[in-house]
């Protein structure tokens, strides 16, 4: 299934756009790939570098587990992990994020797209969902 991106007028697999509940179809109408490219230049034309930074050293101090599994998790995919090519949960074919259900086993990750890792986080059955 396809859709159509409206930023450059490129036609897309559905998964390459992000859910959005208010959209007839659901889905956002700029695919992931656009929304990022714009969400990068409008924080360096917009953000302010030392709060941001500020911010991003609060955020490891406040979550030192969680921040030191993803740094592991970093520092071993040149290595140690292979990061397979499609989600683990909807298998669409897309740029992955590593999701920890366990801090305390950092490189025990399951690999999932976007749409994915934000149900997982959202979800209080341990992420699983229906119907992608």
């Amino acid at each position: 299934m396809t859709k159509l991106c409206t930023k450059y007028g490129v036609e897309k697999d559905v998964c390459e756009f992000g859910r959005r509940r208010l959209s007839p179809d659901g889905r956002q109408t700029w695919c992931r790939d656009c929304r990022r490219e714009y969400q990068r230049a409008y924080a360096q034309k917009f953000r302010n570098p030392e709060k941001h930074r500020e911010a991003q050293r609060r955020y490891r101090l406040r979550h030192a587990e969680k921040y030191r599994a993803h740094s592991i998790v970093r520092r071993a995919v040149n290595c140690r992990i292979v990061v397979p090519v499609w989600c683990q949960r909807c298998g669409c074919v897309t740029d992955l994020e590593a999701h920890h259900h366990d801090y305390d086993a950092p490189l025990s990750v399951e690999w999932l797209c976007s749409t994915c890792h934000g149900l997982a986080h959202r979800s209080y059955e341990g992420g699983q969902h229906a119907g992608l």
